[in-house]
């Protein structure tokens, strides 16, 4: 394995312009790995860059382990014991039979039947932005529709979406001064947004009402059902998951469309190009720009 003398990459500097993809490439030509130093986590990473490296890390989780997190940071062992029973941080099979709960939270049919309240949702959004002339679009725009649509889903209360939302961005933008003061203060945030998911799952049992939060408290897991702290974990992965990364994708594609104001044309001439847009955006701007896993033993790659 050869060694990078600078580490660049992980600099969050370099991102502030969006993905550093000539460094990426450039150091994909030249290594299929590389260390490169990171005062994150225990001095650095290995960096793997070819996709059969790739692919082989994460079909194999004997030696490469999700339990330690996805995040470059190493979390701190008091907030770790409780991530580690969460979807995000479990392999298999502890993570697919989470992921089966998710495939039956938002199974197609279901999402349907909703799809009329997700339209007037995304009407009402930019009804209240269109005649302004401009707009903060990521706050006005991109950030409402998976909020409102998530929130609605799940069954939160209004009066709760701003404290939901603000802990959300803590802990995914804790590197972000404007956000939080500390990196911790994101790993507090993620504590914060499961014990607000537990107060979901029990006032949903006092107050059943239609939503998948509902759906998923009478639903099994492996015989059993959900109790209100394994729910918290479960509101955790699908806020984050659900809204962060969709916000982003927004953001991004708005962004990519005043950049090219012809593909901007083509889509308002023909709306059947839409579909082909929105799985153009996910692979181009990406909002997972990596994932970790950690070595469960020494070994040679």
């Amino acid at each position: 394995m050869s060694l990078c003398p600078h580490a660049t990459l992980l600099n969050l500097a370099n991102f502030e312009q969006g993905t550093p993809r000539e460094e990426i490439a450039r150091l994909r030509k030249n290594h299929r790995l590389t260390w490169q130093e990171d005062e994150y986590a225990n001095g650095g990473h290995w960096l793997v860059l070819h996709k059969s490296d790739i692919d082989k890390v994460l079909k194999t989780q004997a030696d490469f382990s999700n339990n330690f997190g996805p995040l470059l940071e190493d979390i701190p062992a008091e907030f770790l014991e409780q991530q580690q029973q969460s979807m995000t941080f479990q392999d298999p099979p502890a993570h697919r039979n989470y992921r089966t709960l998710v495939d039956f939270a938002f199974r197609p049919k279901a999402l349907a039947a909703r799809e009329p309240e997700m339209r007037a949702m995304a009407r009402e959004i930019i009804d209240k932005v269109i005649d302004k002339g401009e707009c903060e679009f990521v706050e006005e725009v991109a950030l409402q529709l998976p909020m409102q649509v998530m929130y609605s889903l799940l069954g939160v209360q209004k009066k709760d979406f701003k404290r939901v939302v603000e802990l959300t961005n803590t802990l995914a933008l804790a590197s972000d001064p404007d956000y939080a003061q500390e990196r911790n203060d994101g790993f507090v945030a993620a504590m914060e947004l499961i014990s607000f998911g537990e107060a979901l799952a029990a006032d949903h049992r006092i107050n059943p009402r239609d939503s998948i939060t509902m759906q998923v408290l009478e639903s099994e897991l492996e015989g059993h059902t959900l109790t209100d702290t394994d729910f918290g974990r479960f509101f955790l992965n699908l806020i984050v998951g659900g809204m962060e990364t969709t916000r982003n994708t927004i953001s991004f594609l708005i962004h990519e469309l005043i950049k090219h104001p012809d593909q901007y044309d083509k889509l308002q001439a023909d709306l059947s190009l839409v579909p082909n847009a929105v799985e153009e955006i996910l692979r181009y701007r990406n909002t997972v720009i990596y994932v970790r896993r950690t070595a469960t033993r020494d070994l040679e790659f």
